[in-house]
């Protein structure tokens, strides 16, 4: 795996979620591959949802990659990250930290992310005996 590969996920990734905040459709429409489906704090999502939901609903306030790791496989890449946002869909809070996996297939030369599995971290409030 090389570095300029390495960087160029990790710049795509923050693309991803720049696109999202800006409300930036037609970079989404970029990133997304036509089979897209993103499963976590805001629900289902599949790619012609999170382009409309981009474009309204779906607000970012704030966001940053906490941690972020590329893993290369030929033509696939998997990107293990920590990631938190301020943010709401549809009225609900989605200020969370969340453990996300992203797989990116590259296809004609370009990547494109198509699977975004995000898990909530949720915060344990310490018991005192």
């Amino acid at each position: 795996m090389t570095s300029a590969v390495v960087h160029e996920l990790i710049g795509l990734s923050n693309d991803l979620i720049r696109a999202v905040s800006e409300r930036d459709v037609s970079r989404l429409d970029e990133i997304l591959a036509p089979e897209f489906t993103l499963q976590g704090a805001a629900g289902y999502l599949d790619r012609v949802q999170l382009l409309e939901a981009a474009g309204g609903p779906y607000e970012i306030d704030e966001w940053q990659y906490e941690e972020i790791e590329p893993e290369v496989y030929g033509n696939t890449a998997v990107i293990v990250s920590r990631y938190r946002q301020e943010g709401r869909f549809l009225g609900k809070d989605l200020s969370h930290p969340m453990h996300v996996t992203d797989i990116w297939v590259r296809k004609d030369a370009h990547w494109r992310t198509f699977r975004r599995p995000l898990t909530i971290i949720r915060r344990h409030a310490s018991r005192a005996d």
